[in-house]
């Protein structure tokens, strides 16, 4: 990617929680960048620290978690805006949050608030970042919700939000996202909470809105075949780091990372078939990941690592290793000054 036209670059973040356990380190040098209109997506298991990148970037980290260190580079009207400098409820930071990055969260249920309609909720995000009437802004997210798919968006302007099924929630929530036509928009498990049919067209409509709004997206999951889909660049996480980022072909058709292979193997294939009679067999990872207190000492995939070299991964903590055109990895298998 050509540096210049980065819309958003994340240069070695660190995020950690405090708590009387100790320290957690969430986040713990991470680096990417994405461009407009690209899609980067951010995958890995539970725990592994996508959402609070997330929630780094937009500066809506919970009390007790602090960006302690790393740069969160935003291109804004031709200049670099270090968004981790910024304070989270300046008037600069009101005005990118929601205006000029927008996210989707996990769960609508929890995040609209359950004592307005949705339509009052969608307003006051578009009056908040555009001076216009009560009676425009009402017109303005009937729109949207028309635009996101919203049965009948006159009346159901007016529902709550426990009153919507999962799927007119995320409806709801997209549109809402949508508001201010973002730049970047970040879409934190938008098909979590929805069931297999309803996914399809949730991604269907993110996909939509990102063409004709010239949207980067950043979207999180644990489900690869999502990122196959719909991104341009992979990032892999693992407890607070990358452990692989590079292009989705790259990554899909020559995984580098253990984790990264071990991911890909671990996912179904529609129409494969009895394992009798193809050969394939679906592996899941061994293993579960540690606690956030008790971290491994090196690498910290070492312990569940099939590939594990004795007396060097539980000693030696990886660092990125260029592999090919915008890949990178963190593993010693590819440290060439590691003695194997």
């Amino acid at each position: 990617m050509d540096k210049g036209a980065a819309l958003l670059q994340v240069k070695n973040l660190k995020t950690h929680f405090q708590s009387r356990e100790g320290t957690v380190k969430a986040v713990d040098g991470v680096s990417f960048e994405i461009g407009p209109g690209e899609t980067l997506g951010i995958a890995g298991e539970s725990g592994c620290g996508k959402s609070v990148t997330s929630q780094s970037i937009l500066r809506i980290v919970p009390k007790n978690g602090r960006i302690i260190g790393g740069h969160i580079l935003y291109s804004r009207n031709g200049r670099a805006i270090d968004l981790a400098n910024v304070k989270p409820h300046s008037q600069l930071m009101r005005a990118i949050r929601g205006g000029e990055i927008a996210m989707i969260f996990q769960e609508p249920m929890t995040s609209f608030s359950p004592v307005h309609t949705i339509g009052n909720q969608i307003m006051d995000t578009i009056k908040l970042h555009q001076s216009v009437s009560k009676h425009e802004a009402r017109r303005r997210a009937i729109e949207l919700l028309k635009m996101v798919g919203m049965p009948r968006p006159a009346e159901m302007i007016d529902a709550y939000p426990f009153t919507l099924s999962g799927g007119m929630r995320q409806r709801a929530m997209i549109g809402m996202a949508l508001a201010c036509r973002p730049s970047l928009l970040i879409a934190d498990e938008p098909t979590t909470a929805v069931d297999v049919t309803i996914q399809a067209q949730v991604l269907a409509l993110i996909r939509r809105f990102q063409c004709e709004f010239t949207m980067a997206l950043i979207i999180i999951t644990h489900d690869l075949a999502v990122i196959a889909e719909l991104a341009d660049m992979v990032l892999i996480m693992y407890l607070g780091k990358s452990v692989e980022y590079g292009p989705v072909q790259e990554i899909f058709s020559s995984p580098k990372h253990p984790y990264t292979r071990a991911l890909l193997t671990s996912i179904p294939r529609l129409g494969s078939g009895s394992r009798q009679k193809t050969g394939i067999r679906i592996d899941s990872i061994s293993g579960s990941v540690p606690s956030p207190y008790e971290m491994p000492s090196g690498c910290l995939f070492h312990p569940r690592c099939t590939e594990f070299i004795t007396g060097v991964c539980e000693r030696i903590d990886p660092q990125a290793r260029t592999v090919g055109p915008n890949h990178q990895v963190s593993c010693l298998l590819y440290d060439g000054s590691v003695q194997q």
